[in-house]
């Protein structure tokens, strides 16, 4: 008979239990079930896995790094070689109409024009992964401005091709594995770390053999006296109407753009044949400025003000018209060639120090356009040293800060960030 109270059967039963409830609390401690754990790599398959990722990364590198000194070496066939060879004054508007032609025509065939590095950024998040589509078109189309003597960067090309390359590392890597699903964050983290070092060195490999990569221009340091401090207010002002000029011709060349959005040959051709022509009587409105700003440096004593002048403001406008009318690429080093050309401007004027205005105008342009005063200083330490902060850290906040019609709202954008709605 089944006993209701007690007895030797219910206090087996009741040890059973506890020795049960026990072992669950130990697997629940555990984290998750031994089944649906990641499984793990071995030690010789993750150094193997290593080598691979520190390999394929250092390809990539290379390649890219190829494809950039590739860029400069045909802007130089085109403008010292083929331009020198026919000694045409109107060769700059004979170039960056054919320039504008063939950008035209290009893209219209293969849609591989460069994206912006915010909507690269935003693709990689949103997919997981980012693709330049075919390698082969997509590089011609980032060759080909700058080739041609546009007012863009390389930079928004190199972030597509750097993210299509990390794209393909990381599914590489995951075939490699022998896993069924994707490598765990754990397995993830030092693999990809790998593959930037080996990207970085395949870059710097390139840069060793054939001394190619970007040209960046290296300013010398402002002198610290109470005169520049009291300059940096209005060099930071000076940049700052630049931000403010820029995001203005941004929004007209936008609309401009969507006026002839049915004719894609015609927008690059136009912008190439009104740059060529402004080119006649500003060359430096040509190209992304790196080069360019170190020459600069070296002469712009001999360079009336009025030019340098005029070449920072309508650079700026030409930055806008270049990236809103198929000229695709980065607006980062040529706005930092418009602020170092507006500050030697500025010095030829007024006598100020000239490293001082450079670097105080152009600092607060950058942080102007990207609303980002860190990221504007950590920008401009490529160029300029650090015993330049002092000045540069004011400028960069002033020109975040400041208001730029136009120019997302930091508040506004925070908001959305953590989810709410903009207060007000």
């Amino acid at each position: 008979m089944q006993q209701e109270n007690g007895g030797p059967g219910s206090e087996k039963r009741a040890r059973r239990a506890a020795g049960n409830e026990h072992a669950g609390n130990a697997d629940a401690g555990k984290g998750v079930p031994r089944s649906a754990r990641k499984p793990r790599l071995g030690t010789a398959r993750a150094c193997a896995l290593g080598a691979l990722a520190l390999s394929l990364g250092a390809g990539t590198g290379f390649c890219i790094w190829a494809l950039l000194s590739a860029s400069y070496l045909l802007s130089d066939l085109v403008w010292d070689g083929i331009g020198n060879a026919l000694d045409l004054p109107a060769f700059p508007l004979l170039a960056c109409t054919l320039g504008g032609v063939l950008i035209g025509l290009w893209n219209a065939r293969f849609d591989s024009a460069p994206k912006p590095l915010e909507k690269v950024m935003a693709d990689t998040r949103a997919k997981g992964g980012y693709s330049v589509g075919r390698v082969a078109p997509a590089s011609v189309s980032f060759l080909l401005p700058i080739a041609f003597g546009g007012s863009v960067g390389p930079e928004a090309g190199l972030t597509g091709f750097a993210a299509a390359g990390c794209t393909w590392v990381g599914v590489a890597l995951r075939k490699a594995s022998g896993l069924d699903g994707p490598l765990s964050r754990a397995q993830k983290v030092p693999l990809y770390a790998l593959g930037a070092v080996g990207g970085a060195a395949g870059a710097a490999a390139f840069s060793a053999l054939f001394d190619g990569g970007i040209p960046l221009p290296r300013f010398g340091a402002a002198s610290l006296t109470w005169e520049a401090v009291a300059w940096t207010v209005p060099l930071a002002v000076a940049g700052w109407a630049l931000a403010a000029l820029y995001a203005l011709a941004t929004r007209l060349a936008g609309r401009l753009s969507r006026t002839l959005g049915g004719h894609p040959v015609l927008k690059p051709t136009l912008c190439g044949l009104a740059l060529g022509a402004t080119a006649l009587a500003l060359p430096y409105v040509l190209f992304p400025g790196t080069e360019q700003a170190a020459d600069l440096a070296r002469q712009w004593t001999d360079t009336p003000a009025a030019i340098l002048l005029a070449t920072g403001v309508v650079k700026t406008v030409f930055v806008a018209l270049c990236l809103n009318l198929g000229w695709n690429g980065g607006p980062f080093f040529p706005l930092i060639f418009c602020g170092v050309s507006t500050g030697f401007g500025i010095a030829a004027v007024t006598g100020a120090d000239a490293m001082l205005c450079a670097a105080a105008t152009s600092t607060a342009l950058i942080a102007g356009f990207t609303r980002k005063p860190a990221m504007a200083l950590l920008v401009m330490l490529l160029c300029f040293p650090a015993q330049s902060l002092p000045f540069m850290a004011p400028a960069a906040l002033a020109g975040a800060l400041l208001p730029v019609p136009g120019a997302p709202r930091r508040t506004a954008r925070r908001a959305r960030v953590i989810g709410g709605k903009p207060k007000g």
